[in-house]
């Protein structure tokens, strides 16, 4: 057990367990909070006790960062973003708005699951990639106007790297993101600032990507590319 003072003047407590006394934990803690609640005076509530429980990552997956990191130290970020279980109009639709709105070179949509519902209305996992650079700041904005996963945009938050992570290989029983469509006019160029590190890392596993007029490649080659190892607690769907 691990139990740490917070500036706060509150707890975190970790406690890692087997199945079997997970399950004794989750209806003992029912049991207990219903019962000190009970017993509190309601005019005096100055404590909130929040108990988080969940399986822990042990599904090895590998994949990418959207880190890059000039010669001068300056750092920026590629745009990711991981929709679970939406329509694909919908990402579809988000990814039209925010390239007009932002100015953005085309996204390219990646699916690691999809299906039909009962209206024949596709929906399932997808990625989104911009290969334009921005600042941690900028990508942050745009991802909060989207219908998002959002413990996706929280990876920056725990994750050491401080970066977001999106999967290219395959997750246990599970195949690698498939590439869907490009969103965005290939007939045009387009002078933004772009990662060619993440440009080659993407020809190189997808055979007949789409050619994108870029016109302001940034020199970099893969061995720019921040790969990584992490774990997931689930098998399925991203």
């Amino acid at each position: 057990m691990d139990i740490r003072q917070k500036e706060t003047q509150g707890l975190n407590i970790s406690v890692k367990i087997d199945k079997k006394n997970y399950d004794k934990f989750i209806k003992d803690i029912k049991n207990l909070g219903k019962k000190y609640e009970a017993n509190s005076n309601h005019n005096f509530l100055k404590y909130s006790i929040l108990a988080n429980c969940q399986k822990l990552p042990h599904v090895p997956c590998k994949g990418w960062c959207s880190r890059v990191k000039d010669d001068n130290g300056r750092i920026t970020e590629v745009f990711f973003g991981d929709y679970d279980n939406v329509l694909f109009d919908i990402v579809k639709s988000e990814a039209e708005y925010i390239q007009e709105e932002y100015n953005l070179p085309p996204l390219l949509i990646f699916t690691t699951e999809e299906s039909k519902d009962c209206n024949g209305e596709i929906y399932g996992n997808y990625h989104l990639i911009c290969l334009k650079k921005m600042t941690f700041r900028e990508v942050v904005k745009i991802q909060d106007e989207l219908h998002m996963d959002q413990a996706f945009k929280k990876i920056p938050l725990i994750y050491r790297f401080r970066t977001f992570v999106t999967r290219q290989g395959k997750k246990k029983n599970r195949s690698a993101p498939k590439f869907k469509c490009v969103i965005g006019d290939l007939s045009k160029e387009y002078p933004q600032e772009v990662s060619q590190a993440h440009l080659e890392g993407l020809e190189a596993i997808y055979e007949g990507l789409p050619k994108i007029k870029y016109t302001n490649l940034d020199g970099h080659d893969l061995s720019k590319l921040v790969l990584t190892e992490y774990s997931t607690a689930s098998n399925v769907g991203k």
